[in-house]
């Protein structure tokens, strides 16, 4: 936004030109550790480890692949996340193409999230999801503040 004619727009130009277009490749790598210690913790049903690497707040929110398709806020995500964890034999995910852009404080994680569930039944279920994972810094670490999957359906 411009208050001062012409400098003030000058510095703010280039100061929004530089989060948008700097390299920022530390931050990009601190972010993929943070997305594989996510990944591993759902593995490894560690329900504790993952929601830890949430910020769990009055600003986190998430739209799931699954009902409730709503927005869901930390304390709906935190006990669905929970009992979907906890209520199956394993949770195997993985994830290809995955690009990650850094803003500063703020990460996004794009990815073709592949999943396999085993039920408490035997039986092995296979899901693939888009997905988006907000990060944002605080304290010298990348914790989730969005997550948004939406499966692979046709549109037509």
């Amino acid at each position: 936004m411009c208050w001062t004619w012409p400098r003030r727009c000058e510095v703010t130009a280039v100061h929004e030109r530089s989060i948008l277009l700097r390299a920022y490749d530390d931050e990009q790598a601190e972010v993929e550790r943070a997305l594989e210690r996510i990944l591993s913790a759902a593995r490894r049903k560690a329900v504790d480890e993952l929601e830890s690497l949430h910020a769990f707040g009055p600003k986190f929110t998430k739209y799931d692949d699954f009902e409730p398709l709503g927005r869901q806020d930390a304390d709906t995500t935190k006990r669905l996340e929970r009992e979907a964890i906890t209520g199956v034999k394993a949770f195997v995910p993985d994830v290809e193409d995955v690009k990650i852009d850094v803003f500063g404080p703020v990460a996004v994680a794009t990815f073709v999230m592949n999943y396999d569930v085993v039920t408490e039944e035997d039986e092995r279920l296979s899901f693939r999801a888009r997905s988006t994972m907000v990060f944002a810094r605080d304290e010298g670490r990348w914790l989730i503040v969005h997550e948004h999957f939406s499966p692979f359906t046709s549109n037509g």
